[in-house]
């Protein structure tokens, strides 16, 4: 990660005396291109952002790293992992189901009930009792 052209609160000079470099390593250090592996890691990352908005954000690692492997890039479980966590691509989880639960119970009143009865009746609650 290279530092950008903004102003800081300590010249060059004196950070690299701090830091015992020489100003001349630092400025090539600065102006070196990225490393092969830096530029694989950001050409995965285009990969799995492209994977991710085609499964409408629906894809965890695990299928993004399917979905690359079908297309023939190869890369490591938890690269895909931490590259989705730096791009902050977070899959949306399903609801869990609800299997094997009995269904609720019906109340008493309900099951005393037979079928051609109506159900009985509450006075009215402003009516007086006499």
């Amino acid at each position: 990660m290279r530092l950008g052209t903004t102003e800081y609160a300590h010249s060059v000079e004196f950070m690299c005396k701090r830091l015992n470099v020489s100003k001349s390593g630092y400025y090539e250090w600065r102006n070196r291109p990225d490393s092969a592996t830096a530029q694989r890691r950001e050409e995965l990352k285009l990969l799995i952002k492209k994977a991710f908005d085609m499964s409408d954000s629906t894809y965890g690692y695990r299928r993004v790293h399917a979905q690359l492997a079908r297309w023939g890039r190869r890369a490591g479980l938890e690269l895909v992992r931490l590259l989705m966590r730096e791009l902050g691509l977070v899959s949306c989880q399903p609801k869990p189901k609800r299997c094997g639960r009995s269904p609720r119970p019906r109340p008493a009143v309900c099951r005393t009930l037979s079928v051609g009865t109506s159900p009985p009746t509450r006075p009215a609650k402003n009516s007086s009792v006499t």
